[in-house]
């Protein structure tokens, strides 16, 4: 019976190291020096700080940025953790309420605009983390976006030009464009910075609602408020607060300066 038992204990063993430990190494070095970005996340970096991955959508809903496509995912959009579609049928009366709210929230922003709303601008994909729309649902918001940020519409097209990725290969899927790219893109260009303490930028009196958003933003995510920096742009004013909440996560929260109101919540990635 040793003979038998001998072997196969040789052959468990000598299994366990080639695919539990040797195979496992070998391909995570390959990734890491081959495809780095790809292995780690195709995370996106902005400002030195991790804001999300290529790979996964994130809500939009501001008139000054492009909105992304629906997601169907359930408690949050987005939800990496719980990757779905709606499941509902085309003559199910709750995706049609859904897909009428869409169409009716896009045409109140831009009621001038009478384009055929694009199909991924009102529906869901099938895995509700799509981070991409199709050009011609970049096309549908730009004069939206040029009105409210006051830029030539020209401009923005060619800013949506450079982010426009072709068919894979040249064969697959088609012509797409990263809605987080594009939005931290539209920043940058458009957006002047400075330290809200600074002694060399100065505020409307009526509109300094500093204490207001401080107060909302650690309403929203108790914790530490590590940083603040002021945002302004054709003089609309902006504050964005950096939180360490008690779980040990961070928040970026952009509130609007005019109205004390939060406008934006982001969930920083952790680089650790």
């Amino acid at each position: 019976m040793t003979q038998h038992i001998k072997p196969a204990l040789i052959m468990l063993l000598f299994f366990t190291v080639l695919t539990g430990i040797a195979y496992p190494l070998l391909v995570t070095f390959g990734a890491q020096h081959l495809f780095p970005i790809q292995a780690n996340g195709s995370l996106i970096v902005s400002d030195k700080r991790m804001v999300g991955s290529e790979l996964i959508g994130q809500t939009f809903t501001q008139p000054d940025y492009f909105w992304g496509r629906p997601s169907a995912t359930s408690p949050n959009p987005y939800n990496a953790a719980a990757s779905s579609g709606s499941n509902l049928g085309p003559s199910n009366s709750t995706l049609v309420e859904t897909v009428t709210a869409r169409i009716a929230a896009l045409q109140a922003l831009d009621p001038d605009n009478k384009t055929p709303i694009p199909v991924d601008l009102i529906t869901a994909s099938g895995s509700g983390l799509d981070p991409n729309i199709s050009p011609a649902a970049t096309g549908y918001q730009i004069n939206r976006i040029a009105k409210v940020r006051k830029i030539d519409p020209n401009k923005l097209q060619e800013l949506v030009l450079s982010h426009t990725e072709g068919r894979q290969w040249g064969l697959l899927g088609e012509p797409r464009v990263n809605v987080l790219a594009l939005n931290l893109a539209l920043d940058a260009n458009q957006v002047a910075h400075a330290d809200v303490n600074a002694t060399d930028f100065t505020l409307p009196p009526s509109k300094v609602y500093i204490e207001i958003c401080q107060k909302e933003a650690l309403r929203l995510h108790p914790g530490e408020l590590e940083k603040e920096r002021m945002l302004h742009r054709h003089g609309d004013f902006w504050v964005e607060s950096e939180i360490q909440t008690i779980d040990g996560s961070q928040w970026l929260v952009l509130c609007d300066l005019t109205t004390g109101k939060v406008m934006r919540e982001q969930k920083l990635i952790d680089d650790q």
